[in-house]
């Protein structure tokens, strides 16, 4: 309680609503009671809709009767009305005169702004202006410009600031930086040739997506009126400047005063403004820019008259439907009204106030925090002053972590964690590649260099060559509150700035240690007191397994593991990660009968697969997998229809008959990415075999059972082995011993241990009630005693060692009950390789 007061004390006079009808804490209560567990911190992304504004739409679309506008009956008649109405709202929402402004509405935001570049008046003399900080839509427009011929470059605005950070309001406060000038057209303009008549086009965002950084709209008048001047009597300044306003995210707390601003476009999308509907945008545009607008393709709704077999069509003269293609959404039209009703009750300068209170907040307490060493643990991108009233900061904070020494977090180990604690932030670049590169300082080498080390967008390529490649963002709603902003400090502190657990230090010691030469690792085994419990064969890549008590070997593993997999129609693969009902599909091979059965409840009958025939066959392909080259045989319809029932889509099975790894192009190797390359492997992502022991799982339940109590007081959860999907279990030593053994032999046979198994979420899935359901757990638990680099540690991935023989003999096999052999702890760690921390998805 004392931090809210302190909270209070500095913010309190903007945050809460403390002049509105309902007070944050009745809001969350009463109109948002499914947050109740969950920390949503993603509303630049998508903001959160309110249950009684749902409840609203609902009563209205239940008790109205809504027809297609483009008629004349009563239904039609009422849907005009509220569209008519509608469009009324969202101009009175930028302050825009009907007589000056029209609104089109759109699928979105995006399709409003290419309906902006594919339409404009493009000429060779024309030039598209745009800030760094543009979303990709934005950019998108420059392809239009380049293909007519126009040029275009990005500048960087540079506003004139005073002493507490706060940008100047004046038409001369603006310095521009102009990057390189692009054309795609060969027959290119000379500077000189070029003339005031063409039409230029500039565009920038009311608040940047990636920092949170709100730009002056003192631009627009700036822009319109002193072109020349701001680019330094640039040729490229000359004619007829109009500018875009990408208020799809600025719009949701500070619209864009448009009797102040007269911007010639403004685009804005509704789920960014309050949750609902989602594809559904709207074009706020000037009457005489409208005019200018180059349309080509006409359809129903936007043609008074034409005719089929002839070139003849007679356009209408309406500016809204002239650009509205088709049957308008008109239901999610009349459900914006419900959205408006919140932003005129709690009004959007209160919800300016009380969001930019929360970001800064939580900016002032992410750069006070550091590390044992003194050490900064946050970098902010964006930031300018830390008090409010500040004009240029938003609801948005966006940041890298970094570690004691210097080195950096990755953006995808913070969203991984914060997704067990409960919280939903955003990581990349958030489509910005512009503003990401700028903040970050990622030269145009730098983004050329990731993109060939395998880097693109929404991947988990964090950081490379010792940079980041993205960003953590976190934004704030109108109906976020302290506690949010709490428990996401808490989370930070917790899981990013405490002193690293003693498995990380002890793991990462182990790397620095002597290693031991692979020659005669027989005499270096000493017995470790375990002995191999259980085998467990997954012929079915993310099916289930099925356990034995001896079971061959072959040079991929155990026989047939994960020899088959499940294909969708489009190609992806199919594992658990998407379709978790892939766990109650059961196999089971009969190793001397060679019959492979699957049983799944989706399905009446058991399917069986003769293994030594061809009978269900028809031909083979070739396909890519984590950079394996794999030749597999493909199965008859009748066994894809089963499966297709039995996962609830459409796929095939297929068989691995060959596979062979293939050196990637990529010149940087992610150490999570640190693949067996040496070994054949079947359809598993990293190893032939995954090591689990019996003693590692029950430490994992007791301290699952003592953070329950201590934070719940409810029923302890439990976990089984095979929760983690090994193929062996063994038991009898110390937990987590198996963490420092290079080397191993079990029975005869020996192993090289390869690293960690880096566990995801998968792990998380159980079984009840003969449905698949998800918890936090236990990859929470884990995650605070077994976190290593990023990687969450559990288990270890092992691969046949043939020694000095040369290579596996045809009779080997595994037996229940073996003795295991290893070497001592941490003693045979190898430097010369890197350590490996794998993901594994089955």
């Amino acid at each position: 309680m004392e931090d809210k007061e302190e909270f209070l004390k500095e913010f309190g006079d903007y945050y809460g609503y403390p002049n509105g009808p309902k007070t944050i804490d009745e809001i969350r209560s009463s109109e948002f009671k499914r947050l109740k567990d969950t920390v949503y911190l993603d509303h630049a992304g998508a903001t959160l809709y309110s249950e009684l504004q749902m409840e609203a739409i609902f009563k209205d679309l239940t008790t109205s009767v809504y027809g297609n506008p483009h008629s004349q009956s009563d239904s039609s008649s009422a849907t005009s009305d509220i569209v008519r109405e509608a469009r009324q709202q969202v101009l009175d929402y930028c302050n825009a005169s009907p007589k000056e402004y029209k609104c089109i509405f759109t699928s979105g935001a995006t399709a409003a702004v290419k309906l902006i570049g594919e339409n404009f008046p493009w000429s060779c003399q024309s030039t598209f202006m745009y800030t760094m900080e543009n979303h990709n839509s934005v950019l998108g427009i420059r392809e239009y410009a380049l293909n007519q011929g126009a040029a275009a470059f990005a500048v960087d605005i540079e506003e004139a600031v005073d002493q507490y950070g706060a940008s100047r309001s004046s038409l001369t406060s603006f310095k521009v930086i102009q990057h390189p000038v692009q054309r795609r057209n060969e027959a290119e303009v000379l500077e000189g040739d070029l003339t005031g008549d063409a039409c230029n086009l500039f565009a920038f965002p009311s608040e940047c997506n990636f920092s949170g950084f709100r730009f002056s709209l003192d631009l627009v008048n700036t822009v319109k009126q002193n072109a020349e001047k701001i680019l330094g009597g640039s040729p490229y300044s000359r004619g007829h400047w109009m500018v875009l306003i990408d208020a799809a995210k600025g719009s949701a707390t500070h619209p864009p005063d448009l009797s102040l601003y007269p911007a010639d476009f403004v685009v804005i999308s509704f789920y960014k403004l309050f949750g609902y509907p989602t594809g559904l945008g709207a074009l706020i545009i000037r009457n005489d820019a409208a005019k200018l607008l180059k349309k080509t393709y006409f359809s129903g709704g936007t043609v008074a008259a034409s005719i089929a077999d002839i070139d003849f069509v007679r356009r209408r003269e309406s500016i809204e439907e002239l650009f509205e293609d088709g049957t308008i959404s008109f239901l999610s039209i009349a459900s914006i009204h419900h959205g408006f009703k919140i932003f005129d009750t709690l009004t959007t300068s209160a919800m300016c106030w009380h969001t930019m209170s929360l970001a800064m907040f939580v900016k002032k307490k992410l750069l006070a925090l550091r590390h044992e060493n003194g050490a900064g643990v946050c970098t902010l991108y964006g930031n300018r002053a830390l008090k409010i009233p500040c004009h240029d900061s938003g609801s948005i904070v966006s940041f890298n972590l970094k570690r004691p020494d210097g080195s950096w977090f990755g953006y995808k180990e913070v969203e991984k964690l914060a997704s067990l604690s409960g919280i939903q932030l955003r990581t990349g670049c958030f489509c910005n590649p512009g503003a990401c590169a700028k903040y970050l300082g990622l030269s145009h080498s730098d983004l050329l260099s990731n993109l060939e080390a395998g880097h693109v967008c929404w991947d988990d390529n964090d950081v490379i060559n010792g940079k980041p490649t993205g960003a953590v963002r976190v934004s704030f709603g109108y109906m976020s509150t302290y506690e949010d902003a709490k428990k996401f400090i808490d989370f930070i502190r917790s899981s990013f700035v405490l002193m690293p657990s003693e498995f990380e230090k002890g793991y990462l010691l182990g790397a620095k240690s002597i290693p031991y030469p692979n020659e005669g690792i027989e005499n270096r085994l000493s017995s470790s007191g375990f002995y191999l419990k259980s085998i467990t064969i997954y012929p079915i890549k993310s099916c289930a397994g099925f356990s034995v008590k001896s079971w061959p070997l072959s040079t991929t593993g155990l026989k047939y593991d994960r020899q088959w997999l499940l294909k969708s129609s489009n190609g992806e693969i199919l594992t658990q990660k998407k379709v978790p009902e892939m766990s109650l599909i059961n196999t089971f091979i009969n190793i001397n009968q060679q019959i492979l059965s699957v049983e799944s409840p989706c399905c009446k009958g058991k399917l069986q697969i003769k293994l030594d025939s061809d009978s269900h066959l028809r031909g083979k392909e070739e396909f890519y997998l984590h950079n394996q080259r794999y030749e597999v045989q493909c199965y008859e319809n009748e066994i894809n229809q089963w499966f297709s029932k039995a996962v609830g889509q459409p796929c095939t099975l297929m068989q691995c008959c060959h596979s062979q790894y293939c050196f990637s192009l990529s010149k940087n190797k992610s150490m999570g990415m640190c693949r067996d390359v040496d070994s054949r492997v079947n359809f598993a992502n990293e190893a032939q075999f995954l090591l689990i022991s019996e003693e590692s799982v029950s430490d994992l339940n007791n301290r699952l059972c003592s953070n329950t109590r201590k934070h719940s007081g409810g029923a302890p959860p439990s976990v089984n082995p095979m929760r983690f999907r090994p193929n062996l279990v063994i038991s009898g030593g110390e937990p987590y011993a198996e963490d420092g053994w290079r080397n191993l032999k079990i029975g005869n046979t020996f192993f090289t241990s390869l690293g960690g198994c880096n566990r995801c979420q998968m792990i998380n899935f159980y079984h009840q009630t003969g449905q698949v359901k998800k918890t936090n757990e236990p990859l929470a638990t884990l995650a605070s005693y077994r976190r290593v680099k990023g990687k969450i540690l559990f288990g270890i991935l092992l691969k046949y060692d043939p020694g000095n023989s040369d290579g596996l003999d045809t009779n080997s096999c595994l037996q229940v009950g073996e003795e295991v052999y290893s070497n001592s702890d941490w003693k045979g760690m190898d430097t010369e390789k890197p350590i490996c921390y794998r993901r594994i998805h089955v």
